[in-house]
């Protein structure tokens, strides 16, 4: 490599990290329904704007220890997270592609299924202004594709039977109503939705980028990226609760700080010692010295648990149990994993998210149907004599 291309590798991780900064403007605000332009980047604690040496990107949260300078609040990781992972993606793209129409592809879909990934981790949604404009984007890079093609020599039929943006065009409709097709069908078999809108609108917009073939390697990839993460987060999480339960064993004041940062801890007559964040967001979750109790819809299958899980402790028996849907009907919905064990303070309720939304794993799909598409369509279609290119 030389300095040329240093230089080069150096401006697309630049600029990724540029874009990954407004990323984070999108995803703190499209799923409230806010401008991503106006008002400028602000505090959102004490609403100060940031000034511009506050706001460069992966620099400034360094600098700043994760704090804001002004009124001092934390600022999450998933910022400096964020900027790092998009400014990555774009630095692959160029090490990949080179400066060309098929990086800045690359680079875009790859931002895109960034802020769609984190905004259904957080907010469960998948916003418009993301998916419909990353489809757009990318039926303009795959004319202007087209329009290169021309413009080496191509006649007007091969260049129009090699069409990028053809290929796209088929890739986001064939995206859209295949999974579109799959969402009804569940609803109509099983009675109750299997998933949003959002995710069919997703996967219109990877089929834009990935062609038809892109599509259904798309959902190949994610089947793929959902065991591995499913895999990896389970032994992680048991990992961290054996952790946890050894060291709310040592007493009862580490139970009740254990209790305090992953979970719960309830006394012998039913009440409230000590709870974490992931207790106090379910609507209507009794305060520390009350009885346990929330709201009966949303929580009536923790509350559930948790008295099994006292009867089980009695005996000296543990419990456990991988998935407590919780969900009041309007609003709130989680899906809970949950293990319970007696400590000398009283019941620990450990508890961790257990629901990873489909679009998390449609990202991952997407974008590796764009960069390993090709090979894994050639390798699943060995000695197919009709294979068309069907990648734009």
């Amino acid at each position: 490599m030389n300095a040329a291309d240093g230089i080069l590798l150096g401006m697309f991780f630049a600029t990724g990290a540029v874009v990954g900064s407004f990323a984070n403007v999108c995803i703190h605000r499209l799923p409230r329904g806010a401008s991503v332009v106006h008002p400028g980047s602000r505090c959102p604690v004490c609403e100060a704007p940031i000034a511009f040496y506050d706001n460069v990107p992966l620099v400034s949260w360094l600098v700043l220890g994760g704090r804001c300078r002004r009124c001092h609040a934390p600022i999450g990781v998933r910022y400096p997270l964020v900027e790092m992972l998009v400014a990555l993606l774009f630095l692959a793209a160029g090490l990949l592609y080179g400066p060309t129409l098929v990086a800045a592809s690359a680079a875009l879909l790859g931002a895109g299924c960034v802020i769609l990934a984190a905004t259904d981790l957080e907010a469960r949604t998948l916003p418009d202004e993301v998916t419909f404009g990353t489809l757009v984007l990318g039926l303009v890079l795959a004319a202007l594709r087209d329009r290169a093609a021309a413009a080496s020599g191509q006649g007007f039929a091969q260049s129009f039977a090699r069409s990028h943006l053809l290929e796209a065009l088929l890739g986001a409709l064939l995206g859209a109503l295949f999974l579109e097709g799959v969402r009804r069908a569940y609803a109509k078999l099983r009675g109750q939705e299997g998933m949003g809108g959002g995710d069919v609108k997703m996967l219109a917009m990877a089929g834009a980028f990935t062609g038809p073939a892109g599509v259904f390697l798309t959902l190949f990839f994610a089947s793929l990226a959902g065991t591995a993460v499913a895999g990896g987060a389970a032994l992680a999480r048991a990992l961290r609760w054996s952790i946890e339960a050894r060291r709310a064993r040592v007493s009862s004041s580490s139970a009740h700080a254990v209790a305090a940062r992953a979970g719960l801890l309830v006394s012998e007559d039913g009440r409230v010692l000590a709870a974490s964040a992931r207790f106090r967001e379910i609507p209507g979750a009794a305060a520390d010295g009350t009885r346990l109790t929330a709201n009966a819809r949303a929580a009536g299958r923790l509350l559930a648990f948790v008295r099994l899980a006292r009867a089980r402790a009695r005996r000296g028996v543990r419990s456990a149990s991988g998935r407590l849907a919780l969900d009041d009907g309007a609003d709130f919905f989680r899906v809970l994993a949950a293990r319970a064990e007696a400590t000398p303070a009283g019941l620990l309720v450990l508890l961790a998210r257990a629901d990873v939304p489909f679009g998390v794993f449609l990202a991952c799909g997407a974008i590796g149907a764009f960069v390993a598409g090709r090979s894994a369509w050639e390798v699943l279609a060995a000695g197919v004599p009709w294979v068309p290119r069907l990648f734009p």
